[in-house]
């Protein structure tokens, strides 16, 4: 005897492949976007950085000089 209203466990269908929302696009266009302004950042530091490194501080009493292009 089968019965028509059984109880329906979760997960007891097939699954559907894992699908791309506009959630998870939008998060991965903030990632691309915040790796991009860190390298300009980066790039930018480093024109204006002693000796051109983009992670050494000007000394205090230092004039600074911005290279001329």
């Amino acid at each position: 005897m089968s019965q028509q209203f059984g109880m329906q466990m979760p997960g007891g269908r097939q699954g559907h492949a894992p699908v791309l929302d506009m959630f998870t696009g939008l998060l991965f266009l903030a990632f691309v976007v915040l790796v991009l302004a860190t390298v300009f950042v980066y790039l930018q530091g480093s024109k204006i950085g002693p000796n051109g490194t983009a992670y050494e501080i000007h000394e205090k009493d230092a004039p600074l000089q911005l290279p001329t292009s």
